[in-house]
């Protein structure tokens, strides 16, 4: 009778160690279950903000390129002006007229130089969205990964880069001191090629 109260008891202890561990599985798999809900609410935070701040840009330069598309309208009001004032002022003085396609050529070469700088200012715009595209890419490819390992991949990729851009200055400086050199220039004939 003892022995088979041993065994019950000896059962009993063992059912309840396993009913307790067993609880402690499903809490830990809960616990890990509410770790990556909030990682993944972390990451939508993080990408709205995101998205706020690429929208501000582009609002931002929107704005730039309306302005810049005022100030060049009327940098081409102004010129017509002075050049209706000049024709004004010739006809007043009776000086012979200035040809007016040469005038025309002025003013035409004025809205190209105001042109040509908006272009390089929409190219600025552009490269800055494509960079940030690319981080952004780069974020939601890592968002299901850790933080270390997207970190590491973006030093990476800045280490890379700064590399590239160093060997670039390089090959440059030592391009245009070789350019300057007399003796690549004695080699070649008429044409303008090395023999």
């Amino acid at each position: 009778m003892k022995t088979k109260m041993m065994t019950i008891a000896a059962l009993s202890l063992i059912s309840v160690f396993f009913v307790v561990t067993g609880v402690k599985a499903e809490d830990a798999v809960k616990e890990q279950d509410k770790l990556q809900t909030q990682d993944k609410l972390q990451v939508r935070e993080e990408m709205q903000v995101q998205d706020k701040l690429m929208t501000k840009d582009k609002l931002q330069t929107r704005e730039k390129l309306q302005t810049q598309d005022q100030l060049r309208e009327e940098d081409g009001l102004k010129t017509q002006e002075k050049l209706q004032t000049k024709e004004q002022l010739r006809l007043k003085t009776g000086e012979k007229a200035e040809d007016p396609a040469k005038g025309e050529k002025n003013a035409l070469k004025e809205q190209e130089r105001v042109r040509k700088g908006d272009e390089n200012a929409k190219g600025k715009a552009v490269r800055a969205r494509t960079e940030n595209a690319g981080e952004e890419k780069a974020l939601k490819e890592n968002a299901g990964d850790g933080d270390k390992k997207a970190l590491k991949k973006k030093e990476k990729k800045q280490e890379r880069k700064e590399e590239r851009k160093q060997m670039r200055k390089k090959n440059r400086s030592s391009e245009s001191r070789s350019s300057g050199s007399g003796s690549g220039r004695q080699d070649r004939g008429a044409g303008g090629k090395r023999r």
